[in-house]
């Protein structure tokens, strides 16, 4: 005598017998899409990508011209610029905190799962080094200038980088962030004066206690650090082939220039600088 199956037993087997026979011919319910990954580009005229081009309008809101061009290494990666000349690490936290209240990029901060970060320079003058050791290395002026920025403002970034990665991880908790560093400025070739090899080695190797400083901090604050100095190497200015933008012809940096002329340009990277070296290295350490 045959057992009559309850129709609910009987719907339940035929359910599990088409979702086997499903999995079987290789068929699955459809995942659910993945989220497009969010990437922003922090920091100052590095990040912005001054140097590289004409300057475009900025890409987020702020209350100065940032100099941003299409050749910001964030840019190329498809990544939103926010980065702007002369920012400091405490501009960057404000950028943060400002974001962080706008009912219009809240969402795309607090989302980001990748964040880049490029500063530090004008935190401890290098400009004021710049325009000071360039002429001569011999000056009163680029003693105090160097003494300044390496023995009274270097000691003091580790600890603002680590208040504003803090910041940066409380207002966009699913990101990784990454701080990269700078690159030479100069390459040291037999074609230069004696003064002008002194000043080169001097800002080189400013820029390399800038980088071990950044290095640090980023270890520090359990961060990922991108140095950029071998992508630079053998592309200073006084190489034969430069990705730094030198003076410019009849332009110092503390004149008015001829028109035409970008006087904040430089020694910042050209268009082949960010592309060659900045992008070159940021998307090796971002790849998975």
């Amino acid at each position: 005598m045959l057992t009559k199956i309850p129709l609910r037993r009987r719907t339940a087997r035929f359910t599990g017998v088409l979702a086997a026979l499903a999995l079987t011919a290789g068929f699955a319910a459809p995942a659910a899409a993945e989220p497009e990954p969010i990437y922003i580009g922090l920091g100052d005229s590095y990040a912005a990508g001054t140097g590289g081009g004409e300057y475009l309008p900025n890409s987020f809101p702020a209350p100065t011209d940032c100099r941003q061009t299409v050749s910001a290494y964030s840019t190329q990666l498809r990544g939103a610029n926010w980065g702007c000349f002369g920012y400091t690490t405490e501009g960057v936290s404000a950028v943060v905190t400002g974001a962080s209240l706008d009912p219009a990029t809240a969402p795309v901060l607090a989302n980001a799962s990748v964040i880049t970060v490029t500063v530090g320079g004008n935190d401890i003058d290098t400009g004021a080094v710049a325009a000071n050791c360039v002429p001569s290395t011999a000056t009163a002026g680029c003693k105090a200038a160097l003494f300044n920025s390496l023995a009274v403002k270097l000691p003091k970034l580790p600890a603002k980088i680590k208040a504003m990665v803090a910041l940066i991880k409380q207002k966009a908790p699913r990101a990784k962030v990454v701080l990269t560093g700078y690159p030479r400025l100069f390459t040291v070739s037999n074609f230069m004066t004696a003064d002008q090899k002194a000043a080169a080695k001097t800002m080189n190797s400013a820029a390399d206690l800038l980088n071990a400083t950044i290095a640090f901090s980023a270890l520090a604050t359990r961060t990922k650090y991108v140095s950029v100095t071998n992508q630079f190497t053998n592309h200073g200015v006084g190489s034969a082939d430069p990705w730094i933008v030198g003076l410019q012809p009849a332009c110092q940096l503390t004149v008015t220039c001829a028109p035409g002329t970008r006087p904040l340009d430089t020694f910042h990277p050209t268009a082949t600088g960010y592309t060659s070296g900045y992008r070159a290295a940021v998307a090796a350490a971002l790849a998975p």
